[in-house]
């Protein structure tokens, strides 16, 4: 399943879109939505950006990496970043130059395991990026500062379209 953390404003705007789509959301937490995987496609073209919060410039995205400690969670989160460097986001190495005297700079949205969680923000989307060795999901997370939630809804939007299989020819 694909999980929102949102305010109660986009979440409102996320079961109205599920709504007008005729897609099921859920509500399993409080401030939290879940939907099947595919129906981000589906909801995020229904969605309107917030006029007054749409910031003009491109976002700058940060991704964890290196303190991730599993592995295949950190090749998952990796993979994330470059999917979505390909579509002219600029990815900040979170992890690169940490120091106590140099903190690196705060990215617009960040890319990470579900364990860094939603540190600035109210928007979140969790999404199941593969399966590890063992057939347990391994997800991605996508965190997004105020005023970039639309945004974050579109990038995760085409992470989620990039975890379709490929379709036999």
């Amino acid at each position: 399943m694909v999980a929102i953390a949102a305010d109660a404003v986009w979440r409102q705007r996320i079961a109205a879109a599920a709504g007008a789509a005729g897609a099921t959301v859920t509500d399993p937490a409080p401030g939290v939505l879940s939907c099947a995987p595919g129906t981000l496609s589906l909801l995020v073209p229904l969605i309107k950006a917030d006029p007054v919060s749409a910031r003009p410039r491109i976002p700058t995205v940060g991704a964890h990496t290196d303190s991730i400690a599993d592995r295949e969670l950190r090749d998952a989160v990796a993979d994330v970043a470059a999917l979505l460097s390909l579509h002219g986001t600029v990815i900040l190495d979170l992890d690169a130059g940490r120091s106590r005297w140099r903190r690196t700079p705060r990215p617009d949205i960040v890319v990470s395991s579900g364990h860094h969680g939603p540190q600035w923000t109210d928007m979140a989307v969790s999404i199941p990026v593969g399966v590890d060795s063992d057939g347990a999901p391994i997800t991605a997370l996508l965190t997004a500062t105020p005023g970039f939630e639309h945004i974050l809804l579109e990038l995760a939007r085409i992470v989620e379209l990039d975890q379709r299989p490929a379709r036999a020819a």
